[in-house]
């Protein structure tokens, strides 16, 4: 046996996932669902077999922090890691400050841990295969600081150079999709994603590639709504040299570039009709046809998909195929509306108030009580893209504060050029019919957003799709 780890976690089905995987590479672990339990159980001579605590962070009956400070005085000789389900850097840095070795966020590959554990008893000198654990030496020859340092590097340089994005909530609703990630991570079956704009069904589909065992190939991201119809077949499939106007040399297609890895494709409803019939062969075939060749491409990817639309509504219009549809519903996942979690406001707050202060390099600031009142009763439309743009705007107009004020967000400067543009594109318009004056409407948006389809949809409540469609009606 190679150590003895003591697990402590409120949730059992994690504990039993680490559990597993930690004994099949060889340590024994000893569980708690309760950390007071876990703390009886050193107190009462467990001590002298443990040699690291992997402990939650965020649990009911006390802290992680308090299962660390207990262990760092009374049994400085046992390891702790420290996991958690929402990313703080500062938390991690100020744990492994104080003694804490690694640290470690969920939601999390086995391996991630199963690495950690092993650096653990490497560093510490790794315990023989037979007798009793403790007779191993630990190592503790470097100096505390060094190493912490050191620790604290490592981990802030992997976040950066991973680009590293959580999925942050603590809602039962967000609880449920983070239990189940790991399961739909790890194969290659289709995903689709639903939800409204702003709720973070991209952020999600980052972290199913991030845990699935194809996180270090491609991950290809395709937004559909912005792709031009006549460019949609060329950027996923790619095109050969003079197969159409323009196509001056080979090109490889989204398919090609993630060979082996994930392709999300953003906003799929988008996507034209008669290509959806290719996709829907590539999904069923795995194999492509290159624009103007007739050799089929075998290519190994796995899709995501994401969409804010009501695709039952879309295929009833004739908008999207059904047989894509459910080919693609493998693991259908909704990501709630911001509106619909509202215990997870505070939580997404301190997240994007300590991204944007660490960004702009300013000390740390908090929301006003008004101003956090006045945000867990917003009806939040853009939901936490919508959230995150008014902490980041925030942030910067009140530097030198220490507290963000409501005059902080919602000044006039920003929150009224909407309501002024929608005024002014419906104002000195003649009488004339309806379709004239869709045209009207929506050339006098595109107008002001210098050709922005996308903005301008934003602007008359439509989709960047519809006002495409209505340019192509009018043969503009």
């Amino acid at each position: 046996m190679k150590g003895q780890i003591l697990l402590i976690d409120d949730d059992e089905l994690l504990l039993e996932f680490m559990g597993e995987h930690l004994t099949m590479k060889g340590y024994e672990t000893i569980p708690f669902s309760s950390p007071v339990k876990a703390i009886e159980f050193l107190d009462s001579g467990g001590a002298k077999k443990i040699d690291l605590t992997i402990t939650d962070v965020k649990m009911n009956e006390m802290t992680g922090d308090e299962i660390h400070s207990h262990i760092r005085s009374n049994y400085p000789e046992i390891g702790v890691i420290l996991m958690t389900g929402f990313g703080n850097i500062n938390h991690s840095v100020n744990a492994m400050q104080k003694g804490a070795f690694d640290y470690i966020t969920k939601p999390f590959k086995a391996e991630e841990v199963f690495l950690r554990v092993k650096r653990f008893f490497e560093q510490n000198g790794e315990l023989p295969d037979t007798g009793h654990p403790k007779t191993a030496v630990k190592d503790n020859s470097r100096p505390k600081n060094e190493l912490e340092n050191n620790r604290s590097i490592t981990y802030l340089n992997k976040e950066k150079l991973n680009g590293d994005i959580n999925f942050i909530g603590e809602d039962p609703s967000i609880k449920k999709l983070m239990q189940i990630l790991p399961n739909i991570a790890c194969n290659v079956a289709p995903i689709l994603i639903q939800g409204e704009s702003g709720t973070g069904k991209e952020v999600f589909a980052h972290q199913i590639h991030k845990f699935s065992n194809r996180s270090q190939q491609p991950y290809i991201k395709i937004n559909c709504a912005n792709l031009p119809t006549e460019l949609v077949e060329s950027t996923l499939f790619g095109h050969l040299k003079g197969s159409f106007t323009g196509a001056n040399a080979d090109r490889k297609g989204a398919f090609d570039e993630a060979n082996n890895g994930t392709l999300l494709l953003d906003e799929i409803t988008e996507i034209d009709i008669n290509v959806q019939a290719k996709l829907l062969r590539v999904l069923q075939e795995s194999e492509f046809y290159r624009i103007g060749s007739q050799k089929p491409i075998k290519t190994d990817v796995r899709i995501i998909a994401t969409s804010n639309r009501n695709i039952a509504q879309s295929i009833n219009e004739g908008d999207f195929r059904e047989d894509l549809y459910y080919r693609l519903n493998v693991f259908p996942i909704q990501i709630p509306p911001l509106r619909e979690r509202r215990s997870d406001i505070p939580v997404l707050i301190n997240h994007f108030l300590e991204k944007y202060t660490n960004r702009y390099q300013l000390d740390e600031k908090t929301l006003s009580d008004e101003l956090m009142e006045c945000f867990k009763k917003h009806d939040w439309r853009g939901n936490v893209r919508e959230l995150e743009n008014k902490i980041h705007r925030g942030v910067i107009l009140s530097h030198g504060c220490d507290t963000i004020d409501m005059e902080h967000i919602e000044n006039n400067l920003f929150s009224n050029v909407d309501m002024e543009l929608s005024q002014e594109v419906l104002t000195d318009l003649p009488l004339m019919s309806i379709e004239d004056m869709e045209f009207q409407l929506i050339k006098k948006t595109l107008e002001h957003t210098q050709g922005n389809q996308k903005k301008a949809a934003e602007i008359l409540g439509i989709t960047d799709r519809t006002i495409r469609n209505k340019l192509k009606n009018m043969e503009i």
